[in-house]
């Protein structure tokens, strides 16, 4: 039997060879509210975690990119409104190299998920980091990834946020996402049909202004798919104000009538936000504003 620091070497060394390969296209900045515009550049290594500013007893927010230049934007929105709102860590997953295109990121959905869930095993294994402390954020195709990653983790994932995940390649396919992915799947709609998936997804959907377009984009999906994200952000600075409107959805019989907004159900769910929501499933939609704040409870 080896001494405690000749073990976690040994398998400290392990790790980091086993994740030599995935680490070159696969890697992970933190911010907290020590480094809240500067990252951390990460790596699944147990070392290198345990010199960086990663709280072990605040939750972690996860954030994964879709393909091409979205990794910017998505994270310049999200990244900020959650360390505003509270004390996190937030982890943003960076698989550029595989995602450049749509049908490169396509093919390598388990590529990045692989290395997602071999981090937070290794959160598990090496901090006693429980996975029900851990949200994870996916746009477009980063969503399919949150899916397949919460699937190969040692443990329930609390939230999945999935937002508006895409349409082409995933009616058949055996990884789409599902409500089996985490405690919780909430998931946003705002180019339904074109860019993002139409039909529900999570325990809960939400179609925001129909799900298809969104006001301020006209015709133009990607546009309405990025509002995803801008909505999403709004509603975690939202949660932190006494005062901001909120995104309150409006059940629905089926999405189909979520669609063409012609539901009239109740209205007692939120999208977004930084609290547990209680695991309930359903059908909603909401409207919004065309410019900032979007929401109008």
């Amino acid at each position: 039997m080896c001494p405690l620091a000749k073990c976690l070497l040994l398998l400290t060394a392990a790790y980091a060879a086993s994740s030599q390969n995935v680490g070159k296209e696969v890697t992970f900045h933190l911010y907290t509210r020590t480094n809240p515009t500067v990252s951390q550049v990460l790596v699944a290594d147990p070392n290198v975690i345990m010199t960086s500013t990663f709280g072990a007893t605040v939750r972690t927010i996860i954030t994964i990119h879709s393909e091409g230049d979205s990794f910017v934007d998505f994270n310049s929105n999200v990244v900020q409104a959650h360390l505003q709102a509270e004390n996190v860590n937030v982890l943003t997953v960076d698989w550029r190299h595989l995602a450049k295109t749509y049908t490169g990121g396509l093919a390598t959905i388990n590529d990045c998920a692989n290395a997602v869930s071999e981090f937070v095993n290794i959160l598990r294994s090496f901090f006693s980091y429980q996975p029900s402390q851990i949200r994870i954020v996916g746009y477009g195709l980063g969503a399919y990834v949150a899916g397949v990653a919460a699937r190969q983790i040692n443990g329930d994932i609390s939230h999945i946020v999935a937002l508006d995940p895409s349409f082409h390649g995933w009616t058949h396919h055996p990884d789409r996402l599902g409500p089996d992915a985490a405690s919780l799947v909430e998931v946003i709609h705002t180019s339904a049909g074109v860019r993002g998936y139409d039909r529900p997804l999570g325990h809960i959907d939400f179609y925001a202004n129909g799900g298809v377009q969104q006001p301020a984009c006209g015709s133009d999906a990607l546009c309405s798919q990025r509002y995803s994200y801008i909505y999403y952000a709004e509603s975690i600075t939202a949660a932190a104000s006494t005062d901001a409107a909120k995104f309150v959805g409006t059940a629905c019989d089926n999405y189909q009538d979520a669609m063409k907004l012609t539901c009239s159900g109740d209205r007692n769910v939120v999208f977004g936000g930084t609290g547990t929501k209680p695991v309930t499933s359903g059908i909603y939609y909401f409207r919004t504003r065309s410019s900032a704040p979007f929401a109008q409870n």
